[in-house]
């Protein structure tokens, strides 16, 4: 097969493209990302595998973007044993197929389907649409889209054709349709037997008996298990009715309950004792109560005599420190009076010398300010002037009322325009009158049409036919609608253009650039204003303001200066020099006279705090003495100390006789306490409650054993175990011949694989073979491993040793695949099956060593074969000396 020309438009991406002149071995198509390479191959696929009818969602695909109501259409050209062909398919709006070749006349619409499906060998989907892998024959094997380079063959449908091929070449295998017949019987057998995997298949004879004896197994089980747990229950049974008895004849019950009634009167003895207990603990606890309050009021007594002497003291040595504390507060409060006298005499000299070096100072500042004033008049003079210009030019640039907004309406309205006349231009008809020799063809209003120049009828018309009648002409296909479509886009138009007071888009045009050469002067005058005055001429106008006022201020101030501010020392005009030194030494006597006076101030303000705390703590002292003082006569007066120290012996006393009481009831208590007794009455009530519960438990146990073993003694269990042992017994016999067929079946078709295997080494030969110099060029010492039965790629077997082929690199796998399927072609080309190879992208994991060996590969390949190389890399093929087509 050799692909002659392509032509693609209005489809996906691809507005209109076009290959022609394909040479019959090696092309280059090259192409940006998103130019459209992958869209050719589809398209092409499209021409040659989709239903031209179809409607589904690979069909849907095809239309352009934003392209509702546009025609994908794919023509090809191309020959095929020996015959020319050219076929030309549209999808979706107004679908067609057509084809020419060696017959008298093309064939159009479902014809052509037909006849693809005979040339190319491969099936058409009963419904929707066509897929690689099963109804496109060898070509998903030779058409490799972007990105399935490296996955490897997806031989799929071509399977069959390939298989041929080889048969054509190396003849049957197994004795042809007989020996695959004889396979398939073998395989049908053993696949009754056993699954893909050698296991054992759910639906086989083996599995049916296994489960049934399995079942019969389990059932066997369980009866047996029922026997042995009936005889089980009757030694309980045995063993619960003597259990009882032996209760029962040791009056075991009996006894608990006596000795829980024994417990229980022990345990009331025991509380009696611990109420005595704990009537003496209170007691004691009371007496030394009382105790501690005698010892607390002897103490207390003593503490209060010892404070009393202790603060009388410390009055006494707070009276002598206020006395020398108030002599040195009268001693600082004289240094502070002292002080006040020299700081006055010093801020009187300060005054006078920041006087005269004030007047300097204003009489400077006078002439700096008005140098600034001159400066700020000329800044504002010039900014007025460039704010005129900026005003004229403004009010030119605002009388063009064009902008860019508005010229963009106006190209969107042209484009309008000019689509709504083209496609008025195209729907509507066009009318020929051809009037014999005097004949005269006149329109609705009586003007005479031309004879023999096409007219186009955008609305209805009628025309008179001189010798013939009247004839009217309704155009379809919504030509009076575009011709409403045109007028409104034309009123549109002329709208904008009135409105921008243009006369047309070129006047538009000519007009929005003077408004930018405006617009950058306003820019140019703008920037010069604003280095000028960078915070606006009102700014510095106020500025201006605040300078003159200045000046006047100080000119003001000046003139009264010399009766206000000038002595006599200084209308002998002292320089600054002399008048900063004065001021100087002013400002330095004025800062001693500060600190002597701060000083003389903080003294005499500590003095007077010290003086006042002194005070307060003698009279504190004084106070607490004497109301101590009287508090230590009055608590004498009510309670002597003889009567205190009296009292606390005889609570002593008392606390020692009911101590004594309190160790005779503990020896009592302690003999047997409620605790002891309390824990044997626990023991006795759980004894018995315990043994209780257990000869209940073994008359229920005994009750419910003598049920259960009434009713299993009924039921016949040592019958059915009887039975169901001979049952499993013939399940065996049975499962042991069904396993020897099985095995028989499975030994003869493993015979036969190996066979047809060890034939098909001798098949695969010739794709082998093909491989061999390939893959000698870009992986030397290696061969191919393919699936016998798919004919996919396994792997790779490099110096003996095997490679998985989704473990090879992504280059690795891609240029493996690529060979392969070159191989595969040859073998497809020479078993008389069409053999185009098309690689899309398919060689972008390869290095620049290896790519160099791929273009050996491709230019070995395409002396047999048509290879065409679609790709975005233009420099990776420029060397290839192949034919190059750009899209």
């Amino acid at each position: 097969m050799h692909l002659k020309s392509l032509r693609v438009s209005e489809f996906a991406s691809i507005a209109d493209a076009e290959l022609d002149g394909l040479d019959p071995g090696l092309n280059v198509v090259v192409g940006d990302n998103e130019a459209g390479k992958s869209t050719l191959l589809k398209a092409l696929r499209a021409a040659f595998f989709q239903k031209y009818r179809g409607r589904g969602e690979a069909v849907e695909a095809f239309l352009p973007y934003g392209g509702e109501g546009r025609r994908p259409t794919v023509a090809v050209g191309f020959s095929l044993s020996g015959n020319d062909y050219r076929l030309t398919k549209s999808f979706l709006t107004r679908p067609a197929a057509e084809m020419e070749g060696p017959w008298p006349a093309p064939v159009s619409g479902d014809a052509v389907e037909e006849k693809l499906a005979e040339l190319l060998g491969f099936t058409h989907p009963g419904r929707g649409d066509s897929k690689l892998s099963e109804h496109q024959g060898a070509f998903g094997l030779l058409w490799v889209e972007q990105g399935r380079s490296n996955t490897g063959l997806d031989i799929g449908a071509g399977r069959d054709a390939v298989t041929a091929s080889l048969e054509g070449e190396v003849g049957t295998i197994l004795g042809g349709e007989r020996g695959r017949a004889l396979i398939g019987a073998a395989k049908a057998l053993n696949d009754t037997h056993f699954t893909a995997t050698g296991r054992v298949g759910a639906n086989a004879p083996l599995r049916a008996i296994d489960e049934e004896l399995a079942a019969a197994r389990a059932e066997l089980a369980e009866k047996r298990a029922a026997q042995a747990e009936l005889d089980q229950k009757l030694k309980r049974l045995e063993d619960r009715r003597r259990s009882l008895k032996g209760y029962d004849e040791a009056r075991t019950v009996e006894k608990a309950g006596e000795a829980l009634r024994a417990a229980e009167a022990t345990l009331r003895r025991a509380e009696e004792r611990d109420r005595d207990w704990q009537a003496a603990d209170a007691a004691l606890r009371q007496a030394e109560a009382v105790r501690a309050g005698a010892a607390d009021a002897l103490r207390r007594r003593g503490e209060l005599v010892a404070e009393a002497a202790g603060v009388r003291k410390a009055y006494e040595a707070a009276a002598t420190d206020f006395a020398e504390i108030d002599a040195a507060a009268r001693a600082a409060s004289e240094a502070v009076s002292v002080a006040t006298r020299a700081h006055g005499t010093a801020r009187v000299a300060l005054k006078e010398a920041e006087e005269r070096h004030e007047a300097h100072r204003r009489r400077a500042d006078l002439e700096r300010e008005k140098v600034a004033r001159d400066r700020l008049r000329a800044i504002v003079a010039g900014a007025g002037e460039l704010n005129d210009e900026i005003a004229t030019v403004s009010a030119k640039r605002d009388a063009i009322a064009i902008d860019q907004r508005a010229l963009a309406a106006i190209d969107k309205a042209e484009r309008k325009r000019r689509d709504c006349e083209v496609r008025l231009q195209v729907a509507a008809p066009a009318v020929t009158f051809e009037p014999e020799t005097g004949g005269v063809v006149r329109a609705a209003d009586g003007s005479i049409v031309a004879g023999g120049r096409s007219h186009r009828v955008i609305s209805p018309s009628r025309y008179l036919l001189d010798g013939f009648g009247r004839v009217t002409i309704e155009p379809g296909g919504g030509a009076a609608n575009l011709e409403t479509e045109l007028r409104e886009a034309e009123a549109g138009l002329a709208r904008l253009l009135g409105a921008s007071g243009a006369s047309s888009e070129a006047d538009a045009r000519r007009l929005l650039s003077q408004r930018q050469d405006l617009e950058a002067e306003l820019k140019l005058l703008s920037a010069r204003r604003d280095a000028l005055v960078p915070d606006g001429i009102d700014a510095a106008r106020a500025r201006l303001r605040a300078a003159e006022a200045a000046v006047a201020k100080l000119v003001a101030v000046s003139e009264t200066e010399p009766a206000a501010g000038q002595g006599p020392e200084d209308q002998g005009g002292d320089d600054a020099d002399t008048l900063v030194a004065a001021l100087e030494t002013a400002r330095r006597g004025a800062g001693e006279a500060d600190r002597a006076l701060d000083a003389a101030r903080r003294e005499s303000e500590a003095a007077t705090l010290r003086r006042v705390g002194a005070e307060s703590d003698r009279e504190h002292h004084r106070l607490r003495a004497e109301r101590l003082a009287a508090d230590a006569a009055a608590a004498e007066s009510a309670q002597p100390r003889a009567l205190l120290v009296e009292r606390l012996a005889e609570a002593d006393d008392d606390c020692e006789a009911k101590r004594g009481r309190l160790l005779l009831r503990e020896r009592e208590r302690k003999e047997d306490g409620p605790e002891i007794a309390e824990a044997r009455r626990r023991d006795a009530e759980k004894t018995l409650r315990q043994i209780s519960e257990t000869v209940q438990r073994l008359r229920d146990e005994a009750l419910g054993l003598e049920g259960e073993v009434r009713v299993a003694g009924g039921s016949g269990v040592g019958e059915a175990v009887r039975l169901l042992e001979e049952r499993v017994a013939d399940l065996e016999r049975r499962r042991g011949r069904t396993s020897l067929e099985a095995d028989a079946a499975r030994l003869l078709y493993t015979t036969l694989l190996n066979a047809q295997r060890a034939a098909r080494e001798h098949w695969l030969g010739p794709i082998k073979s093909r491989v061999a110099p390939f893959l000698k060029l870009i992986h030397p010492e290696s061969d191919i491993d393919l699936d016998e039965e798919t004919l996919e790629l396994k792997g790779l077997l490099r110096a003996g040793v095997e490679e998985r082929f989704e473990r090879l690199s992504a280059g690795a796998r891609e240029q493996v695949a690529v060979v392969t399927r070159l191989a595969l072609a040859q073998v497809l080309k020479q078993g008389g099956h069409p053999a185009t190879v098309i690689l899309d992208d398919a060689l972008v994991n390869t290095d620049e060593i290896r790519l160099e060996r791929m273009h050996q590969v491709l230019r070995e390949a395409a002396r047999e074969l048509q290879v065409i190389v679609l790709t975005c890399r233009e420099r990776d093929f420029r060397d290839l000396g192949a034919p190059m087509f750009r899209i």
